[in-house]
Order: C-alpha cells, then structure tokens, then sequence
C-alpha cells in the first residue's frame, strides 16, 4: 500500500511541475483546491484508461463491435492530447475532458444499449463535473444527459432510426430507466455541491483560526521576548546592586568590628556595636542571597567540587542555629547515619552547605516553643548519594501553597508577623543548588502539623 501511495506521489508532482501548475501562486479560493482536483482526476483517469484499453478493445473485437473499438481509441487519444499539452488552459482542458466523455457514454448508450456502461459513465461524469467544475457545471451536465435521453425517447416513438437496443426494451422501460438516472444524477450533484460548499466553508474557517493562531504566537514571541528581556534587565539590576550594596557593607562590619576594641568595659557601647555587626551581617547575607538567585536565573552560577569531611559542615550548620533554637525553646536534634569511613565526599562543600543554612533557617523560622526539628542524614553507597532530612512540627504549609513555596521572593505565611523574616529566596536557592548537584528536593507539608524537607545529592567517585 505505501509502495502505491508512494508511486502515485511521484507521478502527480511530476505533471504538476511537467505543466507548471506548481509555478502558480496559491490561491486561498475554492477554484484552486477545484483545479487541483482536476488534475489528480484527468492524470488518474488516463491511467486507469490505458490500463483498461487492450482488455476493452479485445472484447470488442472478438464480439465484432468495431465502433466500440473507434470509440476508445478515439477516447484515450483525446486523454493523451489532454495529457501531454502544456500550452492549452486547465479550463480549456476541462471543457474538452467532459464532452470527450460525454460523447464516449452518448456512443456506448447508442451502440450497446442498456446493457453497457454508456449510463453509469454519464452518471459519473455529472458527479466528476461538479467536483472540478461548479455546482452550476454539474446541473448543466445533468441538464445535457437530461435532454440526450429525451432525444432518444423521441427518436424511439417516432421511428426516425433504427437502434439495436429499442429492440430489447419498450420505451416504458427506457423512460422510467432514464428518468430515474436523471433524478438520481441530479440529487448526487446536489449533495455532492452541498458537501463542497460546507468543505469550503470549513476550510475558510481553519485558515482563518490559523491567521488569527499566527497572529497570537506573534504576539506571544514578542511578549516572551519581552519579559525575557525585562527579567535579564531585572537580575543584571539585582546583581549590580548586591555589588553596589556589598562593597559599603563590608566597610561598615570593618568598622564594627574595629569599634569593639574601643570601651570594652562599657556594656551598653558594646551592645550597641554588637547590634550594628549583627545587622549587618543579615543584610550582608540577603545581598549574598539576591546576587546568588540573580546568578542562577541568568546562568552564571557554577559548580566548584572538592574533596572535604561532610560532618564538619553538618557539626557547623547544625551548631549555628542551636541557639536560635534553644532561645525559642524548639528542640533540634540530629540523626546522623554516616559512618566515619563515608566522611569525606566529593562535592561542593560551599553550595551544600547553603542548602543545609537554608532549610533549617526556615525550619527554625516556623516553629515555636514546644515544637521539635530533627535533621538525618545517610548516604546510600548502591546510589552515590548523600540524603538529608530536614523535619520539623512547626506550623506546616497549606495545600494550596505547596507548588509556589519554591518561588523566588515569596513566603509562605505571610500572616505570621512573628515569622515573617528573610528575602524569601532561600528555598529558590536550596532546590537550584540540589539540581544542579544532580539531586532533587521533595516537600512534605500538612497544616499546623509540621514540614519534611528530604533531599539528595550525587556523589562522585
């Protein structure tokens, strides 16, 4: 079947380039798609012509019916002159094409009668005439056969001529045969034009869907381009400030921490001093924080990996937030299943330990008095992988939230004014760092019942 298919591609598009028709330009109207058509009917009905020929002519020839024999050889030469000429019109071509046939099925009705395929060729031809033609093409063809019968029927009443088929049927039975080839060329014609006109309509209406599809995925280019554009000009904004930010930070926290020496005995000076370093220490660490997440939108941030004990960054992180906890009265604990043989890992040691800073920052930052955090970690040899728990029973995260906890500058309880702290980028940050250690982070949350944060992250040998 696909040998076929692929044998009847061939020889349409080489007529079609052969008489230039694919030289034309397109044209979106119904009398394009018809004279496409056309060409598919004639190069297929010379085909099918030539191959029925010798079969047609051989038997007329052993039932002596020479003038069948005229008739189509007459018939397929017409065919071939239609074929192979560059110079005559498609519409020419048609004309030419439908009254060839109709000759051909008006000779084989004379000849042969009822009995040959003289009828059902006229029956086609009108269907055929209304496919390439028009709607007005196939009534006037029907129009044609309609008044060829009535000759027939006149000559057979008044004897004009002798047919060799009046001597088989009355002329009751060729009236009613007649009428009732008319009546059902006439209703075939009709629906056939009816589909057409609804093709045609339909297919009106998909190009219009499609220019209006175009228009929109222009449009959609343009506003893509657009916010891409914006959002570069927002991270490079992003970054220049951290830069712009950072430098005067760390002069300050020099300072801060030069002030220190001066009025040591002075507790209150001191408190002061301690007040301005640890403020700027947190504002030091939400600039890190915005200049890193506007490195991993623009794709700037990179992988640096080294050998190093994990637990000592467990031991540090985990140490850092102790107290926080302990002032909160929320009890933070560690589960720690790495043997003293699987210290040491091959990674980025500065990235896990953000993501370690984070998760635990934000553990600490929703929980209360009496809540529990409690940290595991493991690694699994048969994977190369290293795995952390981050569990907490703090106040949990609503369903809802769930799928937008992970955007940048969001937070999730923006009602708890007691947690309400921080840029809002540090679970951004954990979940881009975890994937690009070629790890992923999977939450578990429910409702005033607390927070899971599980994650891994690759090793390699």
């Amino acid at each position: 079947m696909n040998i076929l298919k692929k044998l009847w591609s061939a020889y349409r598009q080489w007529y079609v380039e052969y008489i230039g028709f694919s030289n034309q330009n397109e044209r979106e109207d119904l009398s394009y798609f018809r004279d496409k058509l056309f060409i598919s009917i004639l190069i297929l009905t010379l085909a099918l012509s030539l191959f029925s020929y010798i079969p047609s002519v051989g038997t007329a020839i052993v039932l002596d019916k020479w003038f069948v024999v005229v008739l189509d050889t007459v018939a397929v030469l017409v065919m071939l002159f239609l074929f192979f000429n560059k110079q005559m019109g498609l519409m020419t071509k048609k004309i030419i094409f439908s009254v060839n046939l109709f000759l051909l099925s008006f000779a084989l009705i004379i000849e042969l009668g009822l009995s040959g395929n003289g009828t059902i060729l006229l029956f086609m031809l009108s269907v055929l005439i209304t496919l390439f033609g028009s709607k007005r093409a196939g009534v006037l063809s029907v129009l044609v056969t309609a008044v060829f019968y009535f000759i027939i029927l006149v000559i057979y009443y008044t004897k004009w001529i002798e047919f060799n088929f009046f001597l088989e049927s009355p002329i009751e039975v060729l009236f009613i045969v007649f009428v009732n080839n008319i009546v059902f060329s006439l209703l075939t014609v009709l629906s056939v034009s009816f589909l057409i006109g609804r093709i045609h309509n339909a297919l009106l209406k998909e190009n219009e869907l499609q220019e209006e599809l175009i228009e929109k995925h222009k449009k959609v280019i343009i506003a893509k381009e657009r916010a891409e554009q914006s959002d570069q000009l927002k991270s490079a904004f992003l970054t220049n400030m951290s830069h712009e930010i950072r430098t005067p930070m760390y002069g300050i926290l020099g300072c801060a921490e030069l002030l220190k020496s001066y009025h040591q005995e002075d507790e209150e000076y001191q408190e002061y001093v301690n007040v301005i370093e640890g403020s700027g220490n947190e504002l030091l660490e939400v600039i890190t924080d915005i200049l890193d997440i506007s490195k991993i939108e623009t794709g700037l941030m990179t992988v640096r990996k080294s050998n190093f004990n994990v637990l000592n960054i467990i031991d540090a992180v985990y140490n850092l937030f102790l107290p926080e906890a302990e002032l909160k009265h929320v009890e933070f604990t560690i589960n720690n299943f790495i043997s003293e043989q699987d210290v040491q890992i091959y990674t980025d040691s500065d990235k896990l330990t953000a993501i370690l800073k984070h998760l635990i920052e934000n553990a600490v930052k929703y929980t209360s008095k009496g809540d529990a955090i409690l940290l595991s970690c493991s690694i699994d040899k048969a994977a190369s992988q290293l795995k952390f728990s981050i569990k907490d029973t703090g106040v949990g995260i609503p369903a809802d939230k769930i799928d937008t906890i992970f955007n940048p500058f969001y937070q999730v309880d923006v009602g708890n004014k007691k947690a309400l702290h921080g840029s809002g980028i540090g679970l951004s940050i954990s979940k881009a760092y975890i994937e690009m250690l070629g790890g992923e982070l999977v939450l578990e949350s429910e409702l005033e019942k607390g927070t899971n944060f599980h994650f891994y992250i690759a090793l390699d040998s």
